[in-house]
């Protein structure tokens, strides 16, 4: 670690024995270590005592690959396993990387096919999902490749207890099921020292706010990988993403400026499937994996939620680009692939949302009660509010309140490659067709224009007139000295104020 870190980094490798959030202290194997700001990255690790069973079952006829020793033995297994029933079970989530599992019983059903037993060996996963993954559309394309390669899948099963005797594997609800080779994937739980500082919840992974990294508990401590009670994948290429946020906003905290609500809970993984072929998933906390290309909008190379070789050389040569450019701080962000998941590229099934347009002297007719979002805030919540209240653009601020941009309905929609499967109407989808020049993402930030015509309220109506016509716009944000917003006025009122 120490040659991959800067010269001007200090790297201690020791236990750590306590954190002790009230007096922002860690203690270790080689010391105590004051902080002013704790980023904590432990991770976590496998619990095998959780299930009933599971311990006497590892090395007999049970094995994982969670741990390198394990994992050892799990080939040598391998190597020997001619005939029988090979299971893969999830005991329980959350666990390090969700496609593992599914990785696991494509791959063995192509390492059976090499060795010429194939047709003798029942491959079955077991999941406490609903199906072969999480997400729907996902779940879809991966049952089905599961389906074609005579993969069983059996959903919603809560492991309880194994017995390595009649090599039965147990749910809670009663259901059973006998296996000759189990590859278990056994319950996680964050570090005991985060539980032990009561940061964390009852599983130790430590409780952080969504969006800002935070923890919830202590003000100057951020989480950052698979320690986080975060609802998306437990991956590394989330840390990465991960690693943008917790940077900026310890940097805003440290001159003294709010964080920033800015992580999208962004995960990109490849699927591995055997067969020299591979997946992608691309997938964030709001949008489900889509397919589409990838990373080059429309070009690719890479296809998303497609089984192709291209994908599978896409792998083999990210991996080292992975531990030979990226981890030594060479190449520190991933090539094409933005921390925010970005939505161009990906085949959408809907279109945005249409919504309704809803201003002498500006503040006698301007709307006062302006609905606005804050930065970070994520594109479904700004569409649901302009429907709600039928608006068709919304002011961006700043957690001071200071305007910092517009969000409108056609930046939306003409961020969405809706042409060929929206029933929107044809003037729609000829607007949409003359072009996209928006970068896309799923957050307002992403989509908000920064190029702003305001006008203060003392301004008059034929001065908003002339605005409106020079900059060939529908509205215009009212601000006042500290560039606050105070109302908005549209062509609609003032072409009341005419017929008054």
């Amino acid at each position: 670690m120490s040659d991959v870190l800067s010269s001007s980094i200090r790297f201690v490798q020791a236990e750590i024995n306590k954190v002790d959030h009230v007096n922002n202290k860690v203690e270790t194997s080689s010391g105590s270590f004051d902080y002013d700001w704790l980023i904590s990255s432990l991770g976590c690790h496998i619990e095998v005592d959780e299930v009933e069973g599971l311990s006497e079952a590892l090395g007999d006829n049970a094995f994982t690959f969670y741990t390198l020793p394990e994992a050892l033995k799990m080939q040598k297994a391998l190597e020997e396993f001619k005939e029988g029933h090979f299971v893969v079970d999830i005991a329980e989530v959350p666990i390090k990387c969700p496609v593992a599992p599914i990785e696991a019983v494509f791959l063995a059903d192509y390492y059976f096919h090499t060795k010429g037993v194939r047709d003798n060996i029942q491959i079955t996963l077991v999941t406490p999902y609903a199906g072969a993954f999480t997400k729907p559309n996902a779940n879809a394309v991966l049952s089905e490749l599961a389906e074609n390669r005579n993969i069983n899948v059996i959903p919603n099963f809560e492991l309880e207890k194994v017995d390595a005797k009649t090599k039965t594997m147990t749910a809670y609800s009663g259901q059973s099921l006998q296996y000759d080779f189990l590859c278990i994937v056994p319950p996680t739980r964050g570090p005991q020292v985060m539980k032990e500082a009561s940061l964390s919840n009852d599983t130790n992974y430590g409780m952080t706010d969504h969006r800002t990294l935070k923890s919830k508990i202590a003000d100057n401590i951020y989480f950052i990988g698979d320690n986080a009670d975060l609802p998306t994948s437990k991956a590394g290429s989330v840390s990465h993403f991960e690693a943008e946020t917790v940077v900026e906003n310890l940097l805003l905290e440290i001159e003294g400026k709010p964080p920033k609500q800015s992580f999208d809970g962004h995960a990109n993984c490849f699927i591995e499937s055997g067969y020299h072929k591979a997946l992608i998933i691309d997938f964030n906390y709001d949008i489900e994996p889509l397919g589409g290309k990838f990373p080059v909008p429309y070009v690719g190379p890479f296809s998303l939620l497609e089984e192709t070789y291209i994908n599978h050389l896409g792998k083999m040569a990210f991996k080292w680009l992975y531990w030979n450019l990226i981890v030594s701080g060479r190449m520190p962000d991933m090539p094409f692939v933005p921390s925010h998941m970005s939505l161009a590229g990906k085949n959408l099934a809907q279109s945005a949302e249409a919504k309704k347009a809803h201003a002498l002297h500006i503040k006698d007719i301007m709307t006062s009660d302006v609905h606005v979002v804050t930065e970070g805030t994520p594109l479904h919540d700004a569409a649901n509010l302009m429907d709600k209240q039928q608006v068709s653009g919304l002011p961006v601020v700043a957690s001071t309140g200071k305007l910092v941009g517009i969000l409108t309905r056609a930046d939306m929609i003409n961020a969405l490659d809706i042409e060929h499967q929206s029933k929107i109407n044809t003037l729609i989808a000829a607007a949409i067709r003359k072009g996209r020049t928006k970068k896309l993402g799923s957050i307002v930030d992403d989509l908000m224009s920064t190029k702003l015509v305001t006008t203060s309220p003392e301004a008059s109506a034929s001065d908003a007139v002339a605005l409106m016509a020079r900059h060939k716009i529908n509205r215009i944000i009212v601000v006042n000295e500290n560039q606050q917003v105070v109302g908005i006025v549209s062509r609609a009122d003032l072409l009341r104020i005419y017929e008054k």
